[in-house]
């Protein structure tokens, strides 16, 4: 099995092929071990077993092989680095303090929403500039409310883009996991924002 091409073992891992499954593993474990020694030290400061640190990324690799899209233009190696790290990232992520969790679940006031430079950040697009850091739980409550309008207004395709933004993945990474130009990622990424801003514009 180990001449079969990525493609057909990915076809026969969707075909419940443990077999299949073992190949690309190990073909593509060094893809694992690479992002637990990037997040090891993390989980030790936040004494997380290294073995659920592990399975998490395991999970992760599981996910790409199932949900692994042959037709559009990514390598199934790039694919199954950004659902492993991003299933990783997300698990240090909850094994945070509460205090923590609930600030990194919500907008971060000092840094745009699109995670540009150039851009405005949050705080300024919401006008509190009274908004103390420490985010009290009406302001959280605010925020769930902001984020719920965000959601009915943005079309499928807006949505798309603009959780893989939420989740820290680049214009790059976004172009490629949807197989569109980043001209296009722009664009969406702009008509967002535009969108964010007649919400706030309301307030």
């Amino acid at each position: 099995m180990n001449e079969y091409p990525d493609s057909e073992l990915v076809n026969l891992v969707c075909e419940k092929s443990e077999e299949a499954r073992d190949v690309l593993y190990e073909k593509y474990k060094y893809i694992i071990d690479i992002i637990y020694n990037k997040y090891r030290k993390s989980a030790y400061y936040l004494s997380v077993d290294l073995n659920e640190l592990r399975q998490e990324a395991m999970v992760g690799f599981s996910d790409a092989l199932v949900n692994y899209n042959q037709d559009k233009d990514v390598n199934l190696s790039t694919f199954i680095s950004l659902c492993a790290e991003r299933r990783v990232r997300n698990y240090i992520r909850s094994q945070e303090t509460q205090k923590n969790k609930v600030l990194r679940n919500a907008y971060s006031l000092d840094d745009s929403p699109f995670g540009d430079a150039e851009e405005v950040p949050l705080k300024e697009m919401i006008g509190n500039s009274a908004l103390d850091p420490q985010v009290t739980l009406e302001d959280l409550e605010n925020i769930r409310e902001l984020k719920k309008q965000i959601d009915e207004i943005l079309s499928p395709s807006e949505k798309e883009v603009y959780k893989l933004i939420i989740n820290n993945f680049s214009y790059e990474d976004i172009a490629s996991i949807l197989n569109k130009d980043m001209k296009a990622i722009y664009n969406t990424s702009s008509r967002i924002r535009a969108k964010i801003r007649s919400i706030l514009d309301e307030k």
